[in-house]
């Protein structure tokens, strides 16, 4: 047990410290290109920091652990929302909905639309397979594919969206878009084995504590499988990149939800989501209300702070533990 205890800090600290090389680097491809470190944040950042995700979760399906599969995805989604808290805690200077770019909004809304398809799902209110496959996973991925496209034509009609509060190469940094690339792919390289180690130990460590698929799925495999996310928006906020961190949050569920429509094409005995306890509404709805909160606090632009923190943040803090709560209390399956 010991073993893999180590296995398990060994491979996060991997991954934290590939986590950080990942977004100085995304962050450099953002300013010698002139895409823009909200869009790289929102689309670029999250299909590297979301190949753990992607990994457990294609395994969990070969395993035929459907629960394990999707308390991954949408645990990921909801204690990814929770580092909304921690960059306001770690940014300071007020509340963060106050200071962050409206644009985010349309991603939030993105993210909120692939979650309800896939609580539809999970309710059975449907169930319109087309073959093995769920018409509401077919829905998703329609949904990423366009939306991914909108969000690049958002942030081009929107320069202002792009805007960092700090230029990396004042900061002494000048290395080529290629090099950059090239740091980028070995940075999520480190993260694919890191995080598939991870998850090995993850899952041993779960049989061994006699926990539910649907529990360790949603709280201790979707935290491990989240620490690229969580690695990559602590240094997007130590670099002064604050909307970059934001959409990092965003764009990851959103990336998040596409793997859902991934791992239901290796799914053969039939629809994924149709076959998952119900249990997983309660992270599902919760990530929506949460989504939706950030999304309010955006617009209003409250000042209100409990100490460093706003207190829309405060709230998407209390909702991660108030859904891992309920979900304990459900006996984990």
């Amino acid at each position: 047990m010991v073993n893999l205890w180590l296995q398990y800090f060994a491979c996060a600290a991997i991954i934290i410290y590939a986590g950080s090389k990942l977004t100085k680097n995304a962050a450099l491809v953002a300013e010698n290109t002139g895409i823009g470190t909200a869009w790289i944040g929102a689309i670029m950042l999250p299909l590297a920091t979301s190949l753990p995700e992607l990994v457990a979760t294609l395994r969990a399906v070969f395993i035929n652990a459907p629960d394990l599969a999707a308390g991954n995805i949408l645990g990921s989604c909801l204690f990814n929302l929770s580092l909304l808290a921690v960059i306001d805690i770690a940014s300071g200077k007020g509340p963060l909905t106050a200071r962050i770019n409206h644009g985010h909004i349309v991603t939030a809304s993105l993210s909120i639309s692939t979650i309800c398809l896939a609580s539809i799902a999970m309710l059975g209110i449907l169930y319109l397979p087309v073959g093995w496959v769920g018409i509401e996973t077919l829905l998703i991925a329609v949904v990423y594919i366009y939306g991914s496209r909108m969000l690049y034509r958002y942030e081009r009609k929107h320069p202002s969206l792009s805007r960092g509060s700090e230029d990396i190469h004042k900061a002494g940094i000048v290395i080529s878009t290629g090099r950059a690339l090239l740091h980028f792919s070995l940075a999520a390289g480190l993260i694919v084995v890191a995080g598939v180690l991870i998850t090995d130990a993850s899952d041993r460590i779960a049989i061994e504590t006699g926990l539910g698929h649907t529990f360790v799925g949603s709280i201790l495999l979707a935290i491990s499988t989240s620490l690229p996310e969580t690695a990559t928006t602590l240094a997007a906020v130590r670099l002064g990149y604050l909307d970059m961190a934001v959409a990092n949050v965003f764009g990851a569920n959103f990336m998040n939800l596409f793997i859902v429509f991934i791992a239901d094409l290796f799914y053969r005995p039939g629809p994924l989501l149709y076959a998952v306890s119900d249990n997983h509404l309660v992270f599902a709805l919760m990530a929506i209300l949460i989504s939706a909160i950030i999304i309010f606090g955006t617009v209003y632009r409250s000042e209100k702070q409990i100490g460093r923190i706003g207190f829309d943040t405060l709230l998407v803090l209390a909702g991660y533990f108030t859904a891992a709560y309920l979900l304990f209390r459900s006996g984990g399956n």
